[in-house]
């Protein structure tokens, strides 16, 4: 049976698409593969590309495991934000972890170090992000 989806059917399968868009954007800016990501939330990659494209509804514990794992609040999935936890303030759009000030200068600050303090500052903190 093809059941047509009503007015507030078409609006929450759009919030699934648009806080799954979020989750993946947060994920691509923090480096992590869909793959690592999956691991990471106990979802097999398949579950976790239908969880960011919305074809699945978003369990909250899901959405909770994906916050602490980006290290973003759960209202940064939904556009609404605490000034005091995320530095923003409502009705901003989602800022990936490059948007935010201190992010950009320690890109500055790296590319401004000579080429053996880069390499070895890079070693250091992709040993740190192995553990």
């Amino acid at each position: 049976m093809n059941r047509k989806r009503g007015v507030r059917g078409q609006r929450n399968a759009a919030m699934e698409r648009d806080i799954g868009e979020k989750i993946r954007r947060f994920r691509e800016a923090a480096g992590l593969s869909r793959e690592e990501m999956a691991a990471r939330m106990g979802l097999n990659p398949l579950q976790m590309r239908k969880l960011e494209d919305g074809t699945n509804i978003i369990p909250v514990v899901y959405l909770s495991r994906a916050a602490g794992i980006l290290g973003v609040s759960v209202e940064a999935f939904y556009g609404e934000y605490d000034p005091e936890r995320d530095g923003s303030a409502p009705g901003q759009t989602v800022p990936t972890p490059l948007e935010h000030p201190e992010s950009r200068a320690l890109i500055e600050a790296y590319y401004e170090a000579p080429e053996p303090v880069r390499k070895s500052f890079s070693a250091l903190l992709q040993s740190f992000a192995r553990r």
